[in-house]
């Protein structure tokens, strides 16, 4: 009798221990972004009020603007070496390596494998090192057809959106009911997926390759997220 009852209250109490351990990893996730934040707002007093150059999204690759580094992709990238948010990394500005990395996060981008890959070759590797988070760029995205305009994005803009949850593939989107998003202030914000929208955009798996042949490589789902939530302010 007792063991039945055990049974009955733990089935009762699990749903509401997991729907716990999500909040608080989504807590922790917001945290991150927040201490990415202040990096962000270092780096800007620094440089004239910049952000880190992506070079990825130089050469319209939206798709790899969650890499700490560039890689070696023989192309317009250049010569390997820390990019976007592993500026942030190389730098030191970041204090703590994981805050790049969500708890919520299922895929295999881990920040052990992150600092194997960036610790051994100092960036310069021809290995991508992926964080958690997704970078939305130093560049505005251009009004019309092209995927960057002609002007900088500045950190002391408040309605700008500088970093969300990963978009990559479906295993990088952290969060399976939405995804937080960091403005220019260094505030952050959920933004609700309703009726998986956003998730259902997003491919099952990308193996990036550096073409742009394909809308799987040129990363257009990641884009038209970007446009509905006017990362741009």
């Amino acid at each position: 009798m007792v063991l039945a009852v055990i049974v009955v209250l733990t089935s009762l109490l699990l749903p509401g221990l997991e729907v716990a351990r999500k909040g608080a990893r989504r807590l922790v996730c917001s945290a991150n972004q927040r201490q990415i934040g202040v990096s962000f707002l270092i780096f800007g007093n620094d440089n004239n009020d910049r952000l880190p150059e992506s070079r990825f999204q130089m050469v319209n690759r939206p798709a790899n603007m969650m890499a700490l580094n560039s890689g070696d992709l023989n192309d317009d990238v250049g010569v390997a070496d820390f990019d976007g948010i592993g500026l942030l990394w190389k730098e030191r500005y970041i204090d703590s390596p994981s805050s790049c990395f969500c708890p919520a996060h299922r895929g295999d981008h881990t920040v052990e494998k992150a600092k194997s890959i960036l610790g051994e070759t100092q960036g310069t590797g021809s290995e991508v090192a992926f964080c958690n988070y997704h970078y939305t760029g130093h560049l505005k995205q251009a009004q019309r057809g092209d995927f960057v305009g002609p002007t900088r994005r500045r950190m002391s803009d408040p309605n700008v959106i500088v970093l969300t949850d990963g978009l990559r593939s479906r295993s990088d989107f952290n969060h399976e009911s939405g995804f937080n998003v960091l403005r220019g202030d260094g505030s952050t914000a959920y933004q609700a997926d309703t009726g998986s929208r956003f998730l259902n955009s997003i491919p099952t798996d990308v193996n990036f390759d550096g073409e742009i042949a394909s809308e799987d490589s040129s990363g257009l789902w990641i884009l038209e997220i970007w446009n509905e939530l006017q990362v741009d302010g």
